[in-house]
């Protein structure tokens, strides 16, 4: 029997009435978790299931808190009201990279919670990826995820349609990296197509280009 599926409510951190930083924050555990189990992220951290979501959790929440000072959109999805975001996304628009540096408690934390070595690694990651963005000014997909137990209902297009259309309204390319093959189709899905490929850590990333539209007027 299927079950009927409402349209998720899409939240952006720039009409958040708690600000930025309040939003910014509901969505560490829910990036956290979507990303546990990626390729790079087993490559990067190891361990069990368990000790990869809380290696997340530090990691993401210095994400967040260093977009939260720049000019970086988070975009969640919710499905009941004030419950805890199902899904978010955050993307860097044209001249918002790199990320401001988080707050040096924020730093440190991070560097405690998840061990030096998996802080290198991670820098490591970082340094590959930056040498594939593109020279133009461009929209740059950071993150999107899904809670695991609500893949499949669409919240993860919605988040993507949402932000495409921020995309379009400035007329900018987009680009993106993914590191699960299977993904590589639900991007083209959106007009994405692959640019380029490389391994980071050992791991295939695929680089993915949508080219740039102008919104339709209205």
């Amino acid at each position: 029997m299927k079950t009927h599926q409402t349209s998720p409510e899409i939240l952006s951190s720039e009409q958040c009435p708690k600000g930025r930083s309040a939003l910014m924050d509901t969505a560490v555990d829910v990036l956290a978790l979507a990303f546990r189990d990626n390729p790079i992220n087993v490559a990067v951290i190891g361990g069990g299931p368990r000790h990869r979501l809380r290696s997340n959790v530090h990691g993401m929440r210095t994400t967040l808190r260093a977009a939260a000072l720049g000019q970086a959109l988070l975009l969640v999805a919710r499905t009941d009201g004030e419950s805890p975001p199902a899904g978010a996304l955050l993307a860097l628009p044209p001249g918002g990279q790199p990320l401001p540096r988080a707050p040096l408690w924020v730093q440190l934390r991070c560097v405690a919670g998840q061990g030096f070595r998996v802080v290198h690694r991670w820098s490591q990651v970082h340094d590959a990826l930056a040498i594939v963005q593109p020279l133009e000014p461009h929209w740059y997909l950071s993150v999107v995820g899904v809670d695991p137990a609500r893949q499949g209902q669409g919240l993860g297009a919605a988040l993507l349609r949402a932000w495409l259309r921020q995309v379009d309204a400035d007329a900018m390319p987009g680009h993106l990296e993914t590191d699960r093959a299977d993904k590589v189709a639900f991007y083209q899905r959106f007009g994405f197509e692959v640019s380029s490929e490389l391994r980071v850590l050992g791991v295939p990333v695929w680089c993915m280009r949508r080219e740039a539209r102008r919104a339709a007027a209205s």
